[in-house]
Formats: C-alpha cells, sequence, structure tokens
C-alpha cells in the first residue's frame, strides 16, 4: 500500500502540467496501488486476455488488449462512463503485469488475434468500431467500406443495421465476434429513437394537448401553448427531472404526461408515482379519478410502500415519477437504491429548485436515469463547478444537461386551473387520438352524449325525428 501521502494528488483540483485526462488516469493508479487488489489471469496468454480482480467489495472481469488501447475493458461502472479508456481495475492488471512481465510498455504492442470483431470503445466516449483481422481481411475490408467510417467507427444513423452487418460478417467467418455490450448500446439508442419518431409524428406540431378532446372554453391562447409544448418536450425526451414548486394543480400536468407515455407504450404499460408521505398520496389520488383511462395502470404509491413493492418482486416499469426526488442525491437513498434495482423505460422526478445542489449531487439526481446522460461525471464537475448555484429557470445549465432538465414557470401550472377544471364541464374520459379508448370509456362518453342530448331541447327534437325517420 502507498504510505507516501505528501505526493499523493488531489481529487479535487487538476495539477498544474497535466490535462483532466492524465489527471484522472493518475488518480485511478493510485487507487489500484492503495487498494492491494488480488489479480488472477484467465488464460494461457502472457500478457494479452481476461483477468480476474478481486476486492472486498467484489469481482471485475477485465479483459487487457494493450497499454492505454481502446479495446480494453472491464465490467466496473467507472470504467464505461469515464470516457478515459481505463479504471482502477486495468490499472490493478497494468501494476500486476510491470511486476511479472519485464518490458513494460512491451513498445505500445497490442493483442490482435486472426479474427475480426465488433467491440465498443469506451475511450474518449462510447462508440462501436470494428478491428479487422488476418482471417479472410479482404473480404472485411469491402464489408467495413459499405457500413464503417473511416476511423473504422460504426455512425449511429447505421445501428438498427446491426443485425444485418453481423449476419454478413458472420457468413464470411464464423470466427466474427460481435460483444454483448454492442447489442446493449446498439438497443438502447435504436429504443429511443423509435420513441422519438414516434412522437413527433403523432404530434407534428410540438404540441401535446393537456385534454383529451378541445373543449368550447379550451381557446387557442398563450397558456395553452406553453403548457402543450411543455408537455411535448417532456414526452419526446422520454424522461427527466422537473423543476418545478409543488403547485396545487402540477399534478394534473404529471397525471397527463403518465397517460400519454403510457398510452404510446409497445408493452410495459404499468406505472408509478411515488409520494413522500400519505398525504401526498391523497392528494395525488385526487387528481387520478380525472384520468380514468389509467385507473388500473398507474399506482400512487409512500416511499415505504414504493420500496416494499419493489422488494417484492416488483423490478419493470413503464412509467415512474419520482415527488421531491432531492433525497436521490444521496446514494443510500432507499427510494435511490429501490430505482437502481428496477429497469424503467420512462423515469421523472421532480424537484422545487437547483439553487442549492452541487455539481455533485445533480449528476447523482440525474444518472438515476441512465449513468451515461451527462459524460463522463468528472469532466462534468471539472468544467461546471463555476456555474453553480444554477438558475432555476434554466438560464445557466450545462448544456449536457439541457435535453434532461424541464423548469417550469410557475405561470405555467397556474393556468392548469382555468385550462383543465373548468367547474362541471371537464370530462375525465374523453377520448385521446393518440390511443383507441377502452370500452369502459366508450360507454362513459356515450352515456355523458346522451345526458347532453336530453337536456338540450333542440338537440332531443332533432334526434326524436331521426328515430322516427328510422322507424
Amino acid at each position: 500500500m502507498n504510505t507516501n501521502k505528501e505526493n499523493r494528488l488531489s481529487n479535487k483540483i487538476c495539477p498544474d502540467g497535466m490535462s483532466v485526462e492524465e489527471w484522472q488516469i493518475a488518480l485511478r493508479r493510485e487507487n489500484a496501488i492503495d487498494a492491494g487488489f488480488e489479480v488472477e489471469h484467465l488464460d494461457d496468454n502472457r500478457i494479452w486476455g481476461d483477468y480476474m480482480v478481486i476486492s472486498n467489495n467484489g469481482r471485475y472481469r477485465v479483459a487487457f488488449r494493450g497499454v492505454l488501447s481502446d479495446r480494453n475493458f472491464c465490467s466496473c461502472l467507472d470504467f464505461r462512463t469515464n470516457g478515459l479508456g481505463t479504471c482502477k481495475h486495468l490499472e490493478a492488471v497494468t501494476l500486476h503485469l510491470q511486476q511479472h512481465v519485464d518490458g513494460y510498455p512491451w513498445a505500445g504492442m497490442e493483442y490482435n488475434p486472426p479474427y475480426s470483431s465488433i467491440y465498443v470503445s469506451y475511450k474518449g466516449g462510447r462508440s462501436v468500431k470494428i478491428r479487422v483481422g488476418e482471417m479472410q481481411r479482404m473480404e472485411y475490408l469491402r464489408l467495413v467500406e459499405q457500413y464503417f467510417d473511416a476511423d473504422l467507427t460504426l455512425p449511429e444513423d447505421k445501428y438498427d443495421q446491426l443485425s444485418e452487418i453481423v449476419d454478413r460478417a458472420q457468413k464470411i467467418s464464423n470466427s466474427f465476434h460481435c460483444y454483448d455490450d454492442v447489442y446493449e448500446l446498439t438497443e438502447a439508442y435504436s429504443i429511443r429513437k423509435i420513441w422519438q419518431e414516434q412522437i413527433r409524428t403523432k404530434y407534428p406540431n410540438g404540441r401535446i394537448p393537456m385534454l383529451r378532446t378541445t373543449m368550447d372554453f379550451y381557446k387557442d391562447n398563450e397558456a395553452r401553448a406553453g403548457i402543450e409544448q411543455q408537455l411535448y418536450k417532456m414526452t419526446e425526451t422520454g424522461y427527466g427531472l422537473i423543476v418545478s414548486s409543488a403547485q396545487e394543480y402540477f399534478p394534473m400536468f404529471v397525471l397527463r404526461l403518465a397517460e400519454v407515455v403510457l398510452a404510446h407504450s409497445k408493452s410495459n404499460k404499468v406505472g408509478v408515482l411515488i409520494m413522500q408521505n400519505k398525504e401526498d398520496v391523497e392528494k395525488w389520488v385526487r387528481f387520478k379519478k380525472y384520468f380514468t383511462g389509467i385507473e388500473n395502470q398507474l399506482e400512487v404509491l409512500t416511499v415505504g410502500d414504493f420500496t416494499n413493492k419493489v422488494s417484492s418482486g416488483f423490478t419493470n416499469a413503464g412509467f415512474v415519477y419520482v415527488d421531491k426526488a432531492n433525497g436521490l442525491k444521496e446514494w443510500r437513498d432507499i427510494t435511490s437504491m429501490s430505482i437502481k434495482r428496477m429497469i424503467i423505460d420512462h423515469l421523472y422526478m421532480r424537484i422545487e429548485t437547483m439553487a442549492y445542489l452541487t455539481p455533485v449531487q445533480l449528476s447523482s439526481i440525474l444518472q438515476h436515469i441512465s449513468p451515461f446522460i451527462i459524460g463522463p461525471f468528472y469532466k462534468f464537475i471539472h468544467t461546471y463547478r463555476p456555474t453553480f448555484p444554477l438558475k432555476d429557470d434554466g438560464s445557466n445549465m450545462p448544456p449536457e444537461t439541457r435535453h434532461t432538465i424541464f423548469p417550469i414557470k410557475p405561470s405555467i401550472i397556474r393556468d392548469l386551473q382555468d385550462i383543465v377544471i373548468s367547474g362541471s364541464d371537464y370530462n375525465p374520459v374523453e377520448i385521446d387520438s393518440a390511443a383507441e379508448p377502452l370500452p369502459e370509456e366508450k360507454v362513459l362518453m356515450l352515456l355523458k352524449t346522451i345526458t347532453e342530448v336530453i337536456n338540450d331541447p333542440e338537440a332531443l327534437h332533432i334526434l326524436n325525428q331521426k328515430l322516427k325517420e328510422l322507424q
């Protein structure tokens, strides 16, 4: 273990003469020295190959292909998100090899097996790349020309052709490899792309109506436009951190968001709203009665009931909303730990203000949506620390967060009272053009129409005439 405290690097300030990336790599190397990892070589290769790095906290599989190679891999989250192409476990393997194999860094050589493969490079961010081996090299190079860039990177707009590429590559040689994380990355990208195209096609004007149908009192005004545009942006993104005070009619906005998201979900149509206490649950349940179409799809639960539900096996949801989500900045928060055990298609959270969040805390909250959402953690902190505190109007938000954080003006929520709630005129079971109404909704709509006709003498007279014509 390294006990020389005087020469240790600061983990908060980048030293003079070092780039941020060099500093972060050096920190991970220090951590590897201090941790005293046990390193096991899993194959017979002298240098290259697969390793298991073991500590008291876990076991991590490492693929070592060369010093600073972009084909190196570690199963830990830090490796996959930091963009450095290394982590403390990879550095531990390098240290192990330095002690046991002469000639480090082995003249910069890399492991180049004869077969070809498609892999994810985590260096500088995530990208899908191909490595062409010596077996059937010319045939693979012709394949590369059709799909890949000059630097052997697969463009994102060709991710949906991965199956075709792999099929053709394996027909050239059954030794061809495509690693699992390639499928994970391209599938996540394709799902998000399909979702956004679906929403854009359904709502080409960039607005989603707050009501399911247009009523006489629902005039085309500035208030309506603001709400509909905000609702569209949040739906099209598919997730987000909402910055808004808990105004009286705010639940209507989130419930309509849940309704639209679940209506367009292809498979998982189960949702949950997580509240801090029973009083909030009761409030949201009162508003939920206006959305009978999702009555059986959406639960409103306290934090305790939610965590119990997850412990009992509830691990998949199409829509999850966390109210008063400031606690998610703490990794030991019980809601945070439960969310991390789940697969969630669309996650939304609300905080009252960004004014008191540090860069680390904001990053911790956003990473519940995806650990890749703001790019490398260290770079985000180093770059934007001087920007904080953030303003609730979003005027000084880092560019990486603009597609994820949604500040909502108080006036937008106040306007909901006039737009959505209009005495007895508000109809909780109107048809949404985005989805086929349920049978119960159709019956309720018919009954409402019959009631309106009976109460309108002129309409009732016309109905009687039409009935006589049918006799």
